[in-house]
């Protein structure tokens, strides 16, 4: 039979999940409408029906509330292309150009997030990489499987004899560089959004074409 202790217990637990989510949701509608910087810790607060000392309990800062949140839009796109990759036929995954194009179009799924949510995307990929908390590093979990997808598919390629790459790993990692690349420069350059689909794909097209046997 449970403790009157476990049941507080129980209950404290259930209270903290539930003020996290009504947490979570607040920041994410106040962020996507007015964007990362214009919305204040107050205002997400008060939108989650709690106190602004309140939220400092749950998350260390906005910065962390946001990463954790739009984290989970990276994590929808990597989780669909993971599973797109699993649904695949075998007979589908032979030669070169069809291992990059895998890449690519899974590219150009991470693309197409980020001209639904330009500034949004910019933030997340200006900012994940410099906090040091576990709710803000979640972010490099979502990339750290991406980067898993990615080089299972050029790994795959190099044992079929599809592929002659080397550095499997190194590859993957200059293929994300391009997108940050193109992410950030797109912001400082004010270049249109809707562009940046086309961009990523000639500059990966043209780092890739290489590796073709």
């Amino acid at each position: 039979m449970p403790s009157q202790h476990s049941d507080e217990l129980g209950m404290r637990e259930r209270k903290k999940k539930e003020s996290m989510a009504r947490l979570r949701t607040a920041a994410k509608e106040l962020m996507w409408a007015q964007g990362y910087e214009t919305v204040t810790t107050k205002a997400i607060a008060a939108r989650a029906d709690m106190g602004e000392a309140t939220l400092f309990r749950y998350v260390p800062s906005k910065l962390d509330l946001f990463l954790s949140v739009y984290g989970d839009e990276f994590e929808q796109v990597v989780d669909q292309r993971i599973q797109a990759h699993a649904d695949l036929p075998d007979d589908q995954l032979r030669g070169a150009a069809a291992h990059l194009d895998q890449v690519l179009e899974s590219y150009d799924l991470l693309a197409s997030l980020y001209t639904r949510y330009p500034e949004l995307a910019f933030t997340f990929v200006k900012e994940s990489f410099g906090t040091s908390t576990g709710i803000g590093r979640s972010g490099l979990e979502y990339a750290d499987r991406w980067f898993e997808l990615l080089e299972s598919i050029l790994e795959h390629g190099r044992a079929t004899g599809a592929l002659d790459v080397d550095d499997v790993p190194l590859v993957v990692q200059n293929c994300h560089a391009i997108y940050v690349h193109e992410v950030l420069r797109s912001h400082a350059r004010d270049l249109p959004a809707a562009e940046l689909p086309t961009r990523l794909r000639q500059r990966l097209t043209l780092s890739l074409s290489h590796l073709a046997r």
